[in-house]
């Protein structure tokens, strides 16, 4: 049985023909654990041309396919090649027994409305009432793109034969499922992402060191996130560490990622106190980026459930967040602030960054709620899911012969 997944990604194909990941996280890998109920996968993702792809790892393999989708960027761009979008989605799924579609977005919206009776599964990984929200994105069209998704996936999640949302109640709130549901992230931590007990004690000593927050040795923050977009709220970040430093706190931020408002942002940081890493590779590089901060500061303004919270958790980095999404899910309310608000974010860094702060304390706990997204934790509630969609097959509407 066949399966194909529409999703908002954007892979790059290189001359030889090789669809690769730009992000690392949804390469071959990442879909292989659907190969675990179905026979084969499908993706249905844009595509675009690109020469240099160094580092960047292949999408498909044995029973895995990409049916791309024309590229294009910003709601301009979908109104302009939809009819070209509409084209490659029928084709994509003309071969598909069963959609699964990785919401919210235009891509995933497209594929229901021409699903021709196939059981539909929704896997609900944001929100657009927040992606899509005041500062988050900067566009003509927010206000009616953001209610046009928003109320897509309300109707998507009624249609379903499965539904399952990264969030243990924020999502499920927002858009009800009608059926069958389940909790699971698309998060999936191996047993190296987790810090020993050994690293957490010596990171407990590096923060207990007399000179720790003295200009010889400042509090170190980091934060990983996509610059493509304002959601990540790193202007509202570098903003709260300005004035940490003007109140005299020792204090550097690390951000890696990249993305379009990268130069905006580096010109907004005055004091020399942030630094520009670029985007890392998935996996070692960025738990030895984790490994080297004191804590972890999130300031996005919409969130389904942060992978790079939840990995920094792992490492024991202590973490600090805004309350969208289901950030206050995994932090305490102590640690959490409003989103745009860069005096409470300076405020929960200037109380994070004290002698008198119980990192041992901080680091055991967040590394214990992380553990809730190992690998093999989440794989059963995967696999549930997926049988229900394969179960769904056999009632599915008659679909026009191809």
């Amino acid at each position: 049985m066949t399966i194909l997944i529409a999703l908002e990604a954007r892979f790059l194909r290189t001359p030889d023909g090789t669809v690769v990941s730009t992000t690392g996280v949804d390469g071959n890998r990442f879909w292989q654990r659907y190969l675990e109920i179905f026979d084969r996968v499908l993706v249905a993702a844009r595509v675009e041309p690109a020469t240099d792809t160094r580092g960047l790892g292949a999408v498909e393999g044995p029973n895995i396919e990409v049916r791309a989708l024309p590229a294009y960027r910003g709601p301009w761009g979908y109104l302009h090649r939809r009819p070209a979008l509409v084209r490659a989605m029928r084709s994509a799924l003309v071969d598909a027994d069963v959609l699964c579609v990785r919401a919210p977005g235009p891509i995933a919206g497209l594929a229901w409305r021409l699903r021709d009776g196939r059981p539909l599964g929704v896997e609900v990984v944001g929100d657009p009432l927040d992606s899509l929200g005041a500062g988050a994105v900067r566009s003509l069209v927010r206000v009616p793109a953001r209610a046009a998704l928003a109320r897509d996936l309300r109707a998507m999640c009624r249609d379903a034969v499965a539904v399952a949302y990264v969030t243990e109640q924020a999502l499920q709130h927002r858009y009800p499922p009608a059926g069958w549901s389940t909790t699971y992230s698309s998060i999936d931590l191996p047993a190296e992402a987790f810090a020993s007990d050994e690293l957490l004690a010596l990171r407990a000593a590096r923060l207990a060191r007399p000179e720790k927050g003295t200009p010889a040795d400042p509090w170190r923050l980091v934060s990983v996130g996509t610059l493509a977009q304002p959601y990540k709220g790193h202007d509202v970040l570098i903003d709260a560490v300005e004035r940490c430093r003007a109140d005299g706190l020792a204090v550097e931020l690390v951000i890696v990622g990249d993305g379009r408002y990268r130069a905006a942002l580096e010109a907004r940081s005055r004091s020399g106190a942030v630094r520009f890493v670029g985007q890392l590779p998935a996996g070692a590089p960025v738990r030895a980026a984790l490994d080297e901060a004191d804590a972890f500061v999130t300031a996005s303004r919409a969130e389904g459930l942060p992978r790079a919270l939840i990995e920094a958790m792992a490492r024991g980095v202590p973490g600090l967040g805004t309350r969208v999404g289901g950030i206050p899910e995994l932090l305490p309310d102590d640690r959490l602030v409003p989103p745009n608000d860069a005096a409470a974010l300076a405020d929960a860094i200037r109380r994070l960054c004290s002698p008198a702060t119980e990192f041992a304390a901080f680091a055991r706990r967040d590394r214990a709620i992380a553990g809730r997204y190992e690998a093999s934790l989440l794989r059963e509630r995967r696999r549930a899911f997926y049988r229900r969609l394969r179960g769904g097959a056999g009632a599915a509407l008659p679909r026009p012969a191809a």
